[in-house]
């Protein structure tokens, strides 16, 4: 526990002070803090202070108030090792000092800050790496913290590459698990364990190895050997591996059996079991569209969270032990819900969802996206709300009528801030995610960039923390060039959605020309960056322009099958078919505006047929009747669809 006369160490202890170093360690082991602190205190008088002794001290005090003082023993650890803030090239330049930042770390990690708790790990393993003389039992609780950092900030191919590590440095054939039940750490470096102890800390270790090897494979993709076990921990674990295969019947029997162990429970373990269950079967039936039952699951899976997280306050009135600290799952689930309740049409819900996670995940785009998807939802349900349901719902004037312009809803992207107070779910708060979209996936194109171009001539083999992952967003997948492109066409088709409805022509226009410089656009995509263009140009008078963007030539590169698959309530342009409608109508629209051209629109208002733009098209066969003073043709349109107004 204590600076011993091991190499590197210049002190020589004297009998009474070894002896006082062991007390103090059994009586720390065998759980006895009040006599562990004497003793320490005693050591502390006779050699004179120290860090480690300073910091065994703090470790000690922190068990002896039930883990529950976490202000008080951070601050003893930011005293000891001078260190608050955690840079990206963080190095620790003592040995000794490993077991104090590993403590911070998981202060970190506990208080949901993985990334600088991760920092100060990668600097701890980088000390391990050229250190023969640690504590082994340091050292596999060292490896399994930070495995446990990079699987919370889905960084699977540098967890994969570190447990290769792993096993290379101890010799072990089994791969790792997240440690659910980490302790605080006291430097042992110099101190033995008796056999037994040893055996069982070794039997602890291979089988938190074990899951947590399945954790890191799944990760990654990778299918492995499961074992048979029927306890809550392994048939998650199943269950994941088959939701994974796409075998999600399944997946939702494994979170449906009946566990051989005891419900594991925020107050022993810093996780609520049937939380983590309801949240998965919610996942589960999301995969399948069943978007009502996952609804219902993720509602279930908050109120088991509420419920857990309040039953384990009451169990600690005076403050929350270290592994109950940070244990809601809320943000996450809330993520999960709102998504969800987009697919059900349920804006104004999901945007209260949503907002939650914003305040822990500001830098995260997809999140951004979603908000605004609300906004832009409800904003179109109102709309649909107030519309005059008659033939005659808008009055033409000499100048240019949006109601002739078919404005398709930008489609939703596949799912995989800290605000004072909630904001209204309208196309202004859009226009500000929608934003902060844009600017963080142009930040994060051109950072990924940069780390492209490092990692061109690196060797495949390189170490574990310089592997590439893509951009974290978490809680969302990291962002690679694919999903980085499938985002950016979302975030840009539906900036230039809400710029147009808002009447800001200038910019709309703007970031519809830049949707179609996107390689391998979607055919969707394509459509709508055609249409926003178009449509953009025609209100700013521009019309001759808008009929470039409006040529049908650009249909036959489209093939259909993205059309079909988007279909969906909010999305009915659902077959080339209908997209090709669309594009015509629209362009005999332009035609009429234009005005030089009366046949040809005509022959293009014929050849519009499919349902999607019937309503449309006989509103544009009026105006154009009424251009050429046929009234009576006029009349027998309106007496076909509305002869009350006759």
């Amino acid at each position: 526990m204590l600076e011993g006369e091991g190499e590197g160490s210049s002190m020589t202890y004297k009998d009474e002070d070894r002896a006082l170093i062991k007390l103090s360690f059994e009586e720390f082991v065998k759980q006895d803090y009040g006599n562990a602190l004497k003793n320490l205190n005693k050591l502390e008088a006779s050699i004179g202070a120290s860090p480690k002794i300073a910091h065994n001290k703090a470790v000690v005090e922190y068990y002896l108030n039930d883990l529950q003082k976490h202000e008080q023993f951070r601050k003893c650890l930011q005293q000891i090792t001078g260190c608050t803030q955690f840079s990206a090239g963080f190095e620790i330049k003592d040995v000794k000092m490993c077991s104090a930042f590993y403590n911070q770390a998981l202060l970190l990690h506990h208080f949901r800050q993985p990334q600088q708790a991760l920092k100060i790990m990668t600097a701890v393993l980088n000390v391990l790496n050229h250190a023969n003389h640690l504590d082994e039992n340091f050292i596999q609780r060292s490896y399994l913290l930070t495995l446990t950092m990079l699987l919370e900030t889905n960084q699977p191919r540098k967890a994969k590459a570190l447990l290769e590590q792993l096993e290379n440095r101890l010799g072990i054939s089994r791969e790792a698990l997240i440690n659910d039940d980490d302790e605080i750490v006291a430097a042992t470096e110099e101190l033995t364990l008796t056999p037994k102890e040893k055996e069982r800390n070794l039997e602890d270790f291979l089988e938190m190895l074990k899951l947590c090897t399945i954790r890191v494979n799944l990760a990654n993709g990778k299918t492995t050997p499961l074992p048979k076990e029927e306890t809550s921990e392994f048939s998650i674990a199943k269950a994941h591996q088959y939701y994974l295969g796409n075998d999600f019947q399944m997946a939702a029997r494994e979170l449906s059996k009946k566990f051989t162990n005891d419900p594991f429970t925020i107050a022993t373990n810093g996780e609520d079991q049937d939380t983590i269950i309801a949240n998965n079967m919610g996942l589960i039936h999301f995969a399948v569209r069943h978007y009502a039952m996952a609804v219902r699951f993720f509602q279930h899976a908050v109120n088991f969270d509420k419920n857990a997280n309040e039953d384990v306050a009451q169990k600690y009135p005076n403050g929350l032990p270290l592994h109950a600290v940070g244990a809601s799952k809320q943000t996450q689930i809330l993520y999960n819900l709102g998504v969800a309740l987009l697919h059900l049409q349920r804006p104004k819900e999901a945007f209260e969802c949503l907002i939650v996670p914003l305040n822990y995940h500001h830098n995260n785009p997809r999140l951004w996206l979603r908000i605004a998807e609300a906004c832009i939802m409800l904003h179109r349900q109102e709309v649909k709300q107030n519309e005059n349901k008659g033939l005659v719902s808008s009055v033409v004037s000499s100048g240019v009528h949006r109601k002739y312009i078919l404005q398709p809803t930008p489609p939703k992207t596949v799912s995989d801030g800290c605000l004072f107070a909630i904001p209204s779910p309208n196309l202004e708060f859009a226009v500000l995610c929608l934003r902060n979209a844009y600017t963080l996936i142009e930040h994060f194109l051109a950072q990924q960039k940069m780390e492209e171009e490092k990692q061109q001539d690196t060797d495949v083999n390189m170490e574990w923390d310089k592997k590439t992952e893509g951009i974290s967003v978490h809680p969302s997948k990291p962002l690679k060039d694919s999903a980085f492109q499938q985002l950016r066409s979302a975030v840009l088709a539906s900036f230039s959605y809400v710029l147009l409805t808002l009447g800001d022509y200038t910019l709309s226009l703007k970031y519809s020309k830049e949707l179609l410089k996107i390689p391998n656009l979607s055919d969707t995509h394509r459509l709508l960056g055609h249409l926003y263009c178009a449509e953009s140009l025609i209100m700013l008078n521009k019309v001759p322009e808008a009929i470039i963007f409006l040529d049908p030539k650009f249909l036959s590169e489209l093939h259909g099958e993205d059309f079909e698959t988007r279909a969906s309530p909010d999305w009915n342009v659902n077959s080339l078919e209908a997209a090709q409608s669309i594009v015509t109508y629209n362009l005999a629209v332009a035609l009429v505006m234009k005005g030089d051209a009366p046949e040809v629109a005509k022959n293009f208002v014929m050849s519009c047929n499919h349902p999607i733009v019937a309503h449309h098209v006989k509103m544009l066969k009026l105006y154009m009747e009424l251009q050429a003073g046929n009234i009576e043709n006029c009349r027998k349109i309106i007496r076909m669809d509305a002869p009350q107004y006759i």
